[in-house]
This record gives structure tokens, C-alpha cells and sequence, in this order.
């Protein structure tokens, strides 16, 4: 583990003020993160592609809530945190007193697009810790005080020397791991009322306009059962736009018959599963609940994916919904990020959805497409469930009109600290 402290003797598991945190690669641009110090409001750590925090700079705030852990995902920029939807999992966290410490799992971004590896280009940041007010009425951050400030190091090497270039004192990595004691927290029953599954949104703000094929073929890829499907109109059928905003940003428009869930995955061939990104869109007793999962072997696995925007409405039996989401890349290679993360298989799929238990039924495919550039509005779709032919329609209407997002926070209430500050 690669560790950033100050004073440079921290241990955070031990009484005293001091400010701490940790990284460890787990695979790739995935890294497990440990942080701690002390304040009324928050602790975060920032990452950056240079000294100076700012510059739109992916943030992890771990924020004192009353005496439980609410977290934050933002960008930092010109000392102003934004809030909005980074890759994270596995949060947890613990207040006591002013000291705050959380765990928490998460997909860092690339520094640069280079033709080097993604494991490699994502290693390369300066790592700040910083503290600032919250207040848990509005959910309002103030701005970060930085406490730690490194130089840019690559983060993946546990190794690094570390130089904290806010007081200029040196901290080396530690030779051993420290084990942390149990943190005091509220009760287990009170934080396991507060803890929400990062990748689930429970409340949908309802979509303003039905879903339609307004602009197939022309601004938007769309993929549809019967090939005649216009989801704004009444009658059963399945229907998934897809518009690429930027890069590997897209807008979905998503709509299908279902008592259950209606869903979207993304594959690198025509076969779905092998831990394919999906979307999904449940009816939970007449209102929208939305799911990011990974699809493998029939099994869906809720997980966090970059989402944002989600609206939704459920009609009887139809399902509808929009979002926008940032598309993982398609494979390694020395193209442009932008046009590796176009070629895919588009798939359309139902199943039941528990809404007590929040339980994923096996997906049942009612769209499977070829492989295609799904960037590409015009492209030709086959329907490989029953090998007819959709073709995106013409039309000179715009493409259905997202909008504004309503996930502008990814607010990850979290359980007890159960594992140890490395």
C-alpha cells in the first residue's frame, strides 16, 4: 500500500490527530483506498495530474453526517466541489468524535490518453488530503483545505517516497501494515438504516416525455422489437436508443413491456454475459428504480457504473427510461478511448424484479444485436433472438431530448468501518 500522511509517523488507528491516506492497487485503474483525519465536516482525497489541486479533479469525500459516514463522489475545481458520479464501491466509514475514516473501492481515470496501457496512463497523480464544513442539512461541502499535497507519484508503486509539499517534510512509504482498532460508531441497526447500494437509485424523477424514435437514423442508433417499435406510441414492443454525447459518453432512451424490469447490456460479442455492463430500469410499485449491474452467465450483479441523469416512468406493464452513461472501452489497443468504446452488441432484456428485496431475476433477451459502432446513428442492426432485420427508420425529427440530471450526487450512505486502516 502506497502511504500519504502527516505527520509522516500517522497511524490512524491509534489516538491523536493526524491526517492519512492510503491506496492500494487492486487491478488496473482499480484501487482500494483508506483515509482518516480529523474535522467537524469532511476528509477527502483528490487526485491530480499536477501540484495543484483543481483542474476538475476527481474527489472522495467522506463527510460527518450527525455521527454516521455520508459519501460524496465530486470534482474539485478552483476550490469548488461539485458533486457527481464517479466508479466507486464497497464504502464504509465510521465517525468518532472529529475523527473520520472510511474505506472505499474505486475506478480511477485515465491521467492522459497516451498508447501506453490503462493500468499504466491511470497510475500517474499527486494525491491530496484535505478538510472542509458540511452541512447535512443541504448537503452542502465547503471548501478543501488540503493537509497533504503530494508530488505526482505513481500510485500503484507502494514503494514511493512521498514528499507532503505543504510543509515539505518527507513521508516514506511504511515498511509493515498497521492494524486498525475498531472505530466506536452509532449502533449497527441505526448505520444499517442509512446504507444504500451505491449502484441502486431509489428515487427516479419521472421522464417529462415518453421515449421515442424521434431521430433513428439520424442523430440516434436504435435498436427495436418489431422493427416498426415507436415506444412514444401505445402497443408492446422494445425499443434502445443510443446518441453519443462525446467520446465514450452516451444518452440511452430505453423502453420495453415488463412486470418486473426492463434492461440494456453492452458486450464485445454476440453472446451476453462475461461481465457485461447493464442498465436497468425495475418497476418498483409503479415508480422507476434503477440498477447498474454486470451481467454473467444469466446472474445479475449490481455494481457501481458511471451513470447519470436517470429519469423514468412505468405505465401499466411499460417500462421507460433515460440515462446517460460513460461506456467502458471495448478492448486495449492503440486507438483513440473514443472509438475503442464503440464496438459493441446491443442487447434488450426483461425479467422480475423483487421490490422487497431488491432481488435481479435472470434476464430474458428480447433484442441481441450484431456487433456494430454504436456511435454510428445509421448503422443496420440484426436481431439475432429471431434474426429479423431492424434497420434505424429515417425520420427528419430530432432525437428524444435527455433531461437535466438529477443524479448530481452519488450519495453512498455507508455502513460501520468493519476493516482495518491499512
Amino acid at each position: 500500500m502506497l502511504c500519504a500522511a502527516e505527520p509522516s509517523t500517522c497511524d490512524p488507528s491509534q489516538s491523536g490527530s493526524c491526517f492519512f491516506c492510503g491506496a492500494k492497487q487492486s487491478s488496473g485503474s482499480n484501487f482500494e483506498f483508506s483515509l482518516s483525519g480529523e474535522s467537524e465536516g469532511y476528509v477527502a482525497a483528490s487526485l491530480s495530474t499536477d501540484t495543484t489541486a483543481g483542474g476538475n479533479d476527481p474527489t472522495y469525500i467522506c463527510a460527518n453526517d450527525n455521527g454516521v459516514i455520508k459519501f460524496f463522489s465530486a470534482l474539485l475545481d478552483n476550490d469548488v466541489l461539485t458533486v457527481t458520479t464517479l466508479a466507486v464501491t464497497n464504502v464504509k466509514g465510521s465517525v468518532n468524535g472529529n475523527k473520520i475514516q472510511c474505506t472505499f473501492s474505486a475506478t480511477i481515470p485515465a491521467a492522459s490518453v497516451s498508447r501506453r496501457s490503462l493500468s499504466i496512463r491511470a497510475q500517474s497523480f499527486s494525491l491530496s488530503v484535505s478538510t472542509g464544513a458540511f452541512n447535512s442539512t443541504s448537503d452542502s461541502l465547503g471548501s478543501p483545505t488540503a493537509k497533504v499535497q503530494t508530488d505526482v507519484i505513481n500510485i500503484a508503486n507502494s514503494t514511493s517516497t512521498i514528499t507532503n509539499l505543504i510543509n515539505t517534510t518527507t513521508t516514506a512509504a511504511a515498511a509493515t501494515e498497521t492494524t486498525a482498532a475498531t472505530a466506536t460508531t452509532r449502533t449497527t441497526a441505526a448505520a444499517t438504516t442509512r446504507t444504500t447500494a451505491a449502484a441502486t437509485t431509489s428515487t427516479v424523477p419521472p421522464l417529462e416525455t415518453p421515449v421515442s424514435s424521434a431521430g433513428c437514423g439520424i442523430s440516434m442508433l436504435c435498436a427495436a422489437e418489431p422493427s416498426t417499435c415507436d415506444p412514444s406510441q401505445s402497443g408492446s414492443c422494445f425499443f434502445c436508443g443510443a446518441k453519443q454525447s462525446s467520446g465514450s459518453n452516451f444518452e440511452f432512451s430505453l423502453s420495453g413491456e415488463s412486470e418486473g424490469y426492463v434492461a440494456a447490456s453492452l458486450s464485445t460479442d454476440t453472446t451476453a454475459g462475461g461481465n457485461d455492463p447493464t442498465y436497468i430500469c425495475a418497476n418498483d410499485n409503479g415508480v422507476i428504480k434503477f440498477f447498474s449491474a454486470l451481467l454473467d452467465n444469466d446472474v445479475l450483479t449490481v455494481t457501481t457504473l458511471a451513470v447519470t441523469n436517470v429519469k423514468g416512468s412505468v405505465n401499466g406493464n411499460n417500462i421507460q427510461c433515460t440515462f446517460s452513461a460513460t461506456i467502458p472501452a471495448a478492448s486495449v489497443s492503440r486507438r483513440s478511448l473514443s472509438i475503442r468504446a464503440q464496438r459493441f452488441s446491443m442487447s434488450v432484456s426483461t425479467g422480475a424484479f423483487n421490490s422487497t428485496s431488491d432481488s435481479l431475476g435472470s434476464p430474458t433477451a428480447k433484442i441481441q444485436t450484431n456487433v456494430i459502432d454504436i456511435a454510428n446513428s445509421n448503422a443496420t442492426i440484426d436481431n439475432l433472438v429471431n434474426t429479423a432485420t431492424t434497420t434505424a427508420t429515417p425520420t427528419t425529427s430530432h432525437a428524444v431530448t435527455l433531461q437535466q440530471s438529477f443524479m448530481q450526487a452519488l450519495l453512498v450512505t455507508v455502513g460501520v468501518l468493519g476493516l482495518a486502516m491499512l
